[in-house]
């Protein structure tokens, strides 16, 4: 029987993947469907944070009916460590010391092999006997010996952000995955499926080009329009109240291709008009109103992921003349268009200092675009054009450079007002861009 009642925090998941609410994306779902389905084939999903990397893969695997062990990395993790999570996980044990006697054993059985998953254990009373049990994970850890206890609980590695692993073994990782793939022959469903943000499957390439055919190199896109308003509408039957239309515009346009977004507005538009289960009866009209209400929320709850997206972004290494991180966004903004090319801040530049050569520009844009910067920009390969993450990022790095404000002078209450002034008149130019560059 079909679940006819649902709480809002199940509809509009903006911190979990979402479920009722998922949205097929016909191509990439067809392409990670054909790659699990591919043995040996090592998987790499990349794309922006927040596009919905996890929540494909999430619900993919329920379809496919494989079952994961994940392992959420963390920055600066090793090779060793993951090893050692993803075989806790497994809480697979050995018999390290056995005392047995003449006398009659009673009770339960325990697994006389080596190696034994828990599942197998049993409880044991020998009388005159002792056994000690231990877990396999104080035993010294192989990617062979992973792949053979994964592979025997038919089960896949999923490796979440796997961009923060550190640089030195992400070439061990790609030897890892070759195991895996030769493991396969044994265990069809074999195989390590790394999340990471854009240019992740090019690393792993980049360190071993012998895995280039043995891997399926997924991005996951921005979503479009019709994606996001997909969810919406989703949305809208399950708890049975409707939006207006101007509001899921808005919605839209501020997402900038991200559903996270688009979740979180909805959620807290829903909370202003005290909706937190599907409602019964008559459908419940959201008003206009609510929608200020739930952007004013969003950019409090945001201010300070807003003020460490900037401060990271503009961290100065190594001083560069002309092309710290902060000048170069002093440039973008002041071409005032939504996408940007190399020629036009390399142009942008000129005309305050007519000497500059812009050898490294395109190096130090791209480096914008990564997760050491915190993916203030974005880049659209099809266009070669830059252009930042969300209208929000935008609005909050015009209000500090326009003002000429430091980060830590800003609080939430003083930056509210500016930024929804600085919103509004980036709306229209972001839908415009948001309609040319990602309606299909």
């Amino acid at each position: 029987m079909k679940k006819k009642y649902f709480n809002l925090q199940e509809v509009f998941t903006p911190s979990q993947p979402a479920n009722y609410t998922f949205i097929q994306r016909d191509i990439v779902n067809k392409r990670l469907k054909r790659a699990l389905n591919t043995p040996g084939k090592q998987i790499i999903i990349y794309g922006y944070s927040g596009a919905g990397k996890t929540t494909l893969l999430t619900n993919t695997l329920k379809e496919e009916k494989l079952t994961p062990v994940i392992t959420r990395c963390i920055l600066g993790m090793t090779l060793s460590e993951i090893l050692i999570d993803a075989f806790n996980q497994l809480e697979i044990f050995y018999i390290s010391h056995k005392e047995t006697s003449e006398s009659d054993k009673i009770g339960g059985n325990l697994s006389a092999s080596y190696f034994g998953i828990k599942a197998s254990l049993g409880a044991e009373t020998v009388e005159g006997g002792k056994s000690s049990v231990k877990r396999a994970v104080e035993l010294p850890i192989s990617p062979q010996t992973l792949a053979k206890f994964i592979g025997e609980a038919g089960k896949c590695w999923v490796l979440e952000d796997y961009h923060k692993i550190k640089s030195e073994d992400k070439t061990q990782l790609a030897q890892v995955m070759k195991v895996f793939m030769d493991s396969s022959i044994d265990y069809s469903n074999l195989k390590v499926i790394a999340i990471g943000a854009v240019n992740s499957a090019r690393e792993v390439v980049q360190f071993d080009p012998e895995m280039k055919s043995r891997i399926s190199e997924i991005e996951v896109p921005l979503m479009t329009i019709d994606n996001l308003k997909n969810i919406i509408s989703e949305g809208e039957r399950l708890l049975n109240i409707k939006f207006p239309i101007d509001t899921i515009n808005k919605i839209v346009s501020y997402s900038s291709g991200l559903p996270a977004v688009t979740h979180q507005l909805a959620l807290l538009l829903c909370e202003e008009e005290t909706i937190d289960k599907t409602i019964k009866g008559k459908t419940i009209s959201i008003k206009k109103s609510a929608f200020e209400f739930a952007l004013d929320e969003f950019i409090s709850e945001n201010s300070d992921t807003y003020k460490s997206i900037y401060e990271n972004a503009t961290k100065i290494i190594h001083a560069r003349k002309l092309e710290n991180p902060k000048d170069l966004l002093i440039s973008i903004l002041s071409i005032n268009k939504e996408q940007v090319s190399v020629y036009e801040v390399r142009d942008e530049i000129l005309k305050t200092f007519n000497d500059y050569q812009g050898t490294n520009l395109k190096k130090y844009l791209h480096e914008l675009t990564t997760p050491s910067r915190s993916e203030i920009l974005r880049y659209n390969r099809d266009s070669g054009l830059f252009f930042f993450s969300n209208p929000f990022i935008k609005a909050y790095t015009q209000c500090i450079i326009r003002d000429e404000l430091k980060p830590e002078t800003i609080n939430k209450a003083s930056i509210l007002k500016e930024l929804k002034t600085t919103l509004n008149r980036e709306l229209e130019i972001a839908k415009e861009a948001f309609l040319r560059d990602f309606e299909l």
